[in-house]
């Protein structure tokens, strides 16, 4: 009887919250109009945010940030702790969980990265998905390394992150009963293979480096000259650009825990705040042809960098970073698909998830493998 409870209680808590950010929605308010999240281009949602000030009250009761500047101080204040601080969420399906531990750093996984690109990207000729083949296999594997796991425990491991892909969208875009259920169940599959404090670490910093190399390598079929040329010239400059352009975590909610200074306003300890980062991220203020994809910005001093947040309190830049770096030197490399000169051909439209507001994760990337 409890369980059953439980179900209901959680499938009605779902449609509540996504009745709510589909009235709110209609109603003109930018930021419900974002959560709600139908659309396939994420763009006219954050210039509608924008266009509401750099920083400005939801009707959901939240501070919305759109600007480069508020948003960084926003993002170095600090962060309020434990449950009944945090912001409502959707799907709580890191509840219970202690804090996160920390993920490997760059010089870590490079390694390990280098070798599950090289897997990936073996025998890729005609016709694939960047995504399935490379994105979303190498940060599993990597994991996988860092914990040394071995045989089943490997494969339990990549369906448990499948399933749990859509923790970081659902905590604020409510999915539907049967995606929350497996997303609850591949969480509690993490837990016992990682432990605890390792889970919401592999949660986070595993979606957060999929998407990256996604965008990577999408960079590569939607603009492969500056794409090309900044991959042999310094791939941290390709990798850079793109947590700019199409940085990862794309919105990160949280409350402060103390007062902070933005945009000229006070902004309350306990306030919960939204820093649309895909909108900070091109402020014309900050970045000259902030919507253009120009590796070669970072070449010169003083150019500001990229916002990466922290979401559920996981430090995600570097573990993201040194395995997307890795993924671009494979490219780059002996026997990758630059090897003869050349970059991927687009085959098809790129696909990107609805309803994934955090991430607007790139669901498929296309390409065509000469060869």
């Amino acid at each position: 009887m409890a369980l059953v409870t439980a179900e209901r209680e959680l499938g009605r808590r779902l449609q509540l919250v996504q009745g709510i950010h589909w009235l709110y929605g209609a109603q003109g308010d930018a930021y419900a109009a974002l959560l709600r999240g139908y659309g396939s281009d994420p763009s006219p949602a954050y210039e509608r945010a924008r266009a509401a000030g750099p920083l400005w009250r939801s009707k959901l009761g939240v501070r919305v940030c759109t600007g480069y500047a508020p948003a960084r101080r926003l993002l170095a204040a600090r962060t309020a702790d434990g449950p009944a601080a945090q912001p409502q969420s959707a799907l709580a399906w890191d509840q219970g969980l202690p804090d996160a531990g920390e993920l490997p750093g760059a010089d870590q996984v490079r390694e390990p990265a280098a070798r599950a690109a090289e897997r990936a990207l073996a025998g890729l000729r005609g016709e694939v998905d960047l995504v399935a083949s490379v994105a979303a296999r190498v940060p599993v594997e990597v994991l996988a390394d860092v914990h040394g796991l071995t045989g089943a425990d490997r494969v339990r491991l990549a369906e448990a992150c499948a399933g749990a892909a859509g923790a970081l969208d659902a905590a604020l875009a409510p999915p539907a009963y049967d995606d929350a259920v497996r997303l609850l169940d591949a969480v509690g599959t993490l837990s016992n293979l990682l432990g605890d404090e390792a889970a919401r670490a592999a949660v986070v910093g595993v979606r957060a480096a999929r998407e990256l190399i996604a965008g990577v390598l999408h960079a590569l079929l939607r603009d492969p000259g500056p794409a090309g040329a900044a991959v042999r010239q310094d791939p941290a400059l390709l990798v850079t650009e793109t947590l700019r352009h199409d940085p990862p975590v794309k919105l990160h909610q949280f409350s402060l825990a103390e007062d902070a200074e933005a945009a000229e306003e006070r902004v309350a300890a306990g306030e919960q705040v939204a820093v649309l980062v895909a909108a900070a991220n091109r402020d014309p203020e900050a970045f000259t042809t902030p919507d253009r994809f120009v590796p070669d910005r970072y070449a010169t001093a003083g150019v500001p960098e990229p916002l990466v947040p922290a979401p559920h309190g996981v430090t995600v830049e570097s573990f993201a970073r040194g395995q997307a770096e890795a993924v671009v030197a494979a490219v780059a490399g002996v026997g990758g698909l630059l090897a003869a000169g050349d970059v991927p051909a687009v085959a098809g439209g790129v696909v990107r998830l609805r309803r994934s507001p955090v991430t607007w994760g790139l669901e498929r990337v296309p390409a065509r493998v000469a060869g």
